[in-house]
């Protein structure tokens, strides 16, 4: 998957935005967005805040099962930003 941090204009916003609300939520960081949410120590918790607020911030619905189903925060802040281009 391209690293929407560096390829893609369009979603390089929701991914700087993704990984900043991760960082927060877990207390930790910086991460990459080829960073695993597993990797990095989150938990099914820490995914529904990330979840959470990801939602509040875009004005959408994103359910935990996005983060835990994604390969790596990239494919996560992907998720989002096709949620955001459908609305």
């Amino acid at each position: 998957m391209p690293d929407p941090l560096t390829t893609d204009e369009s979603t390089r916003p929701t991914a700087e935005v993704v990984l900043s609300i991760v960082g927060e939520v877990t207390g930790s960081g910086p991460h990459r967005p080829t960073d695993s949410f597993y990797d990095i120590g989150g938990t099914s918790l820490d995914a529904i805040r990330i979840c959470l607020r990801v939602s509040r911030e875009f004005a959408l619905d994103i359910g935990p099962e996005a983060l835990l189903d994604s390969e790596d925060l990239a494919g996560f802040a992907a998720v989002v930003s096709a949620a955001r281009e459908a609305r």
